[in-house]
């Protein structure tokens, strides 16, 4: 049986909303935990990562010290290095590096306040 699909992030607080007015504590805290569980179940479902094998990095992300500065991200803050790890080399390094100089390259063109995009500095 497959997960059923997650919320974009930009919903997030918008659940959270909901959840709050429910009277229950929102799934995720902050939109960037939820954008992180809908990239691994979007790489889960394309075939990108294995689930299963997520899950075994997960685990050893979860046995380790994440908590040392918890202020109630060490959940994510592990699942996001379980995201890393399942996803490490499915592009060149160089293109990685690629990527990051683009992505601060747009996060300096951006006003504050602003969403960053990648359309800042891409024709």
């Amino acid at each position: 049986m497959s997960a059923a699909p997650s919320p974009p992030a930009a919903m997030a607080d918008d659940l959270a909303d909901i959840a709050r007015a429910t009277g229950e504590d929102p799934t995720f805290a902050a939109p960037w935990e939820a954008t992180a569980f809908a990239l691994k179940a979007v790489l889960v479902e394309r075939g990108v990562i294995d689930a299963s094998a997520f899950a075994a990095i997960f685990g050893e992300e979860l046995r380790r010290d994440h908590r040392a500065q918890d202020d109630g991200t060490a959940y994510f803050v592990a699942f996001v290095a379980a995201l890393e790890r399942a996803s490490a080399g499915l592009v060149s390094a160089e293109a990685l590096r690629a990527e990051q100089a683009d992505w601060r390259a747009a996060a300096e063109a951006t006003p504050h306040g602003e969403p960053i995009t990648l359309a800042r500095i891409r024709p």
